[in-house]
């Protein structure tokens, strides 16, 4: 067997061994499982990772803030070669011992770091404590936010073991090799694929680093070797280009085509280390006038925000939970997501690369830039931001880099730093963009306002986009929800650059229904009842202006799932006939702005409506107002359906009594078969369309 031969059949021994879509965090990694949790350091119990310390408090009126205290064990055989921890999230901030050693103080609860532990790790059995905190800290992102920030070990812990050389994992994120890709056309792709090579021994070392891209089935696309020397005790810098042609780009939705980089070490036939990446191929533009253009072609960016929450795990949720949810957003039929308030697991991102959806992600300066802030505190975010693109810089589906959202006057008090600081807000912002930039100079990079750019300096900030969290009739009837678009007219005139809508939506409970539309205006004084009307009236009018707005850059309907925020009480009384309410209390303290439920139980009307407009592979018929069960005597009413069928039968007790061709609503979606009365006790209603698909729903009489 000739070297090359032993070459490739040494990698493929290598990876054989690894479990199946393996992240190369280390030639030897393994998973720290059997953890011991407690919140007083004195009583533990046995818990699993990921794990969050608020998971099993639903969502009270106020949550746990304190310490947490994990505890594990595990062997080291080989104290001679470097050893890491290396931790996918560990919120807020988290303290970690080995052999009772202080080796880290990290401060940011959502991008994931290593820890170098030969300083304290012995031969044998080493214990290793994590204590996480989710208290308030002034000088740590978040410090106040409209969710929760739970605590605790959210992410996965892993041992890893380097050989005499090896790809570090402090530089580049938890790939340890950073692929750019600073010219993507198509005629040309150049391709730059980084590391730092370390060489802790006290000798000089010839090694041979191979460079491959391969394609999703494995066939070599290209492959270079580079010998060289690295020093003893040092780290090299490891840099190679290459250019091609003919590659198979990217391309959203339809068809999300990644290649494979990968980097192995060899010393002579042994192989040293092994670290891959997926990659993906695309260019963009966005346009103030022309909105979101992928590969050289307009693609309207629409789609959901999400948070890293799930019931009964908070922000602890495991790679089948991600999968269930990301499913839902494909039956969606979105093709973009914002990530948002803070960066989240990197499998989210791993998802959006291959389902192809356009990303944007941020990290969590929310609310928060007072008069009293000390640089600590914007040292902190700078970090935090880099760490974020450091770790996620790879993921062809992020397009988008958040600086903050929400910096406004309403949550900058005493409490926390003092009043709102526009100076220092307009100060920092250049500070991270021109970090962000420095990192990565293809991408683009915004921030979310709530304020319309009313406040002074913001119309200056600078970026690439400004986005808007704008639910424009909030509180408002029916009759004003078309002032959504004159807000985004009056942004796009201060703003000179493009201009986006990170977040929209309407606190919805569907189980609050009402038959009377006239109850149907918001009282900001009264937020108890959130009629599901409501919501759909304001989604409808909202999604046919965005529909009237191709130049957007992109559109965040949020978020696709319910969320609970400590303290909030809205949306909690009930009623399935308009008429009689009851208190639920498990609704306290809920945001339920989302199109799902929090336990993913029941999807929401406006589901559909987005659903209907977005979803082009399947025929979505759905009634609406199904929830509500009973009506009054003798008293007209709608059947509402959203649907992106040609055309609509309605059959009322079996039989026909209308058909449609088309809806008479500007998103297309929306059809109204009007002047129905109720005739029996219980009536059922199907809507069939043209192609067979249908639904149907049973109503009463109050």
């Amino acid at each position: 067997m000739n070297l090359r031969s032993s070459l490739f059949a040494a990698a493929a021994i290598f990876l054989s061994l690894l479990p199946s879509s393996a992240q190369i965090r280390g030639f030897s990694q393994q998973r720290l499982d059997d953890w011991e949790f407690s919140k007083d350091g004195k009583t533990f119990q046995k818990v699993n990772l990921p794990h969050c310390c608020n998971a099993s408090e639903g969502n009270p009126d106020s949550y746990y803030r304190g310490d947490s205290f994990y505890r594990t064990e595990f062997e080291v055989k080989d104290t001679q070669v470097d050893h890491y921890l290396y931790f996918e999230g560990a919120a807020q901030s988290c303290k970690v011992r080995v052999n009772g050693v202080v080796l880290a103080n990290h401060k940011g609860g959502y991008t994931p770091f290593p820890v170098k532990i030969n300083e304290s790790m012995v031969e044998g059995i080493n214990k290793v404590e994590v204590i996480c905190n989710n208290g308030e800290n002034l000088s740590m992102a978040p410090v106040s936010s409209d969710f929760n920030r739970n605590g605790g070990l959210h992410g996965q812990v892993w041992l890893l073991k380097m050989e005499d050389l090896y790809l570090s994992p402090e530089e580049y994120g938890q790939y340890r090799l950073r692929v750019e890709t600073p010219e993507v056309g198509p005629n040309k792709v150049t391709t730059n694929v980084r590391a730092k090579i370390c060489n802790p021994s006290r000798t000089e070392t010839k090694i041979m680093v191979r460079v491959q891209l391969l394609e999703p089935d494995g066939v070599l696309a290209y492959q270079a070797d580079r010998e060289l020397y690295v020093k003893a005790y040092s780290e090299y810098e490891f840099s190679h280009d290459f250019f091609l042609t003919g590659l198979h780009f990217w391309d959203g939705v339809k068809d999300p085509y990644l290649y494979t980089v990968r980097i192995e070490l060899f010393k002579g036939k042994r192989m040293l280390d092994i670290a891959d990446t997926k990659i993906g191929y695309r260019y963009f533009e966005l346009d103030p006038r022309k909105g979101f253009l992928l590969n050289g072609k307009p693609y309207p960016l629409r789609g959901v925000s999400l948070y890293q929450d799930m019931e009964g795990k908070a922000l602890a949720m495991d790679a089948s939970d991600f999968r269930a949810d990301y499913s839902t957003v494909r039956e969606l039929g979105a093709n973009f997501v914002r990530l948002a308030s803070y960066p989240h697991n990197d499998l989210a991102y791993q998802l959006c690369d291959s389902l192809g959806l356009v990303v944007q992600t941020e990290i969590p300066w929310v609310n928060v830039c007072g008069v009293n802030a000390r640089q600590n505190y914007f040292n902190n975010i700078q970090q935090q931001m880099t760490e974020m693109v450091s770790s996620l810089y790879n993921h062809p589906s992020i397009v988008f880099w958040g600086m903050w959202s929400g910096l406004d006057e309403w949550a900058n008090s005493s409490s926390f730093q003092g009043e709102l600081d526009t100076e220092k807000v307009v100060e920092q912002t250049g500070v991270l963009y021109e970090i962000v930039k420095e990192m990565d100079p293809v991408r683009l990079v915004g921030f979310s306002d709530d304020t319309e750019l009313g406040l002074p300096g913001y119309p200056q900030l600078q970026a690439d986009y400004c986005s808007q969290n704008l639910s424009y009739g909030w509180n408002k009837t029916p009759r004003e929800f078309g002032g959504f678009r004159e807000a985004l007219d009056r942004v796009g005139r201060k703003w000179a650059g493009p201009v986006a809508v990170s977040e929209y939506a309407a606190g919805i409970n569907p189980f609050c229904h009402t038959w009377n539309h006239k109850d149907l205006k918001r009282d900001p004084s009264d937020e108890a009842r959130h009629f599901e009307e409501y919501g759909n009236l304001l989604h409808e009018a909202h999604a046919a202006q965005v529909a009237a707005m191709p130049w957007l850059g992109f559109t965040a309907v949020g978020p696709l799932f319910d969320y609970p925020v400590a303290g909030l009480r809205e949306g909690f009384e009930d009623s399935s006939d308009g008429e009689h309410f009851t208190v639920n209390e498990n609704r306290w303290n809920m945001s339920d702005k989302g199109l799902v439920t929090r336990d993913r139980q029941t999807r929401k009307d406006v589901f559909y409506l987005y659903k209907s407009m977005w979803n082009k592979d399947e025929t979505t018929v759905y009634i609406t107002g199904r929830r509500l069960l009973r009506h009054p005597r003798g008293k007209e009413f709608s059947i509402k359906v959203y649907s992106n069928a040609s055309g609509l039968t309605l059959y009322h007790n079996g039989r026909q009594v209308s058909r449609k061709t088309s809806p008479d609503d500007p998103t297309g979606v929306v059809w109204t078969f009007s002047g129905l009365k109720l005739k029996e006790d219980t009536d059922v209603f199907r809507v069939v369309a043209s192609d067979g698909t249908s639904d149907e729903v049973s109503l009463s009489r109050l």
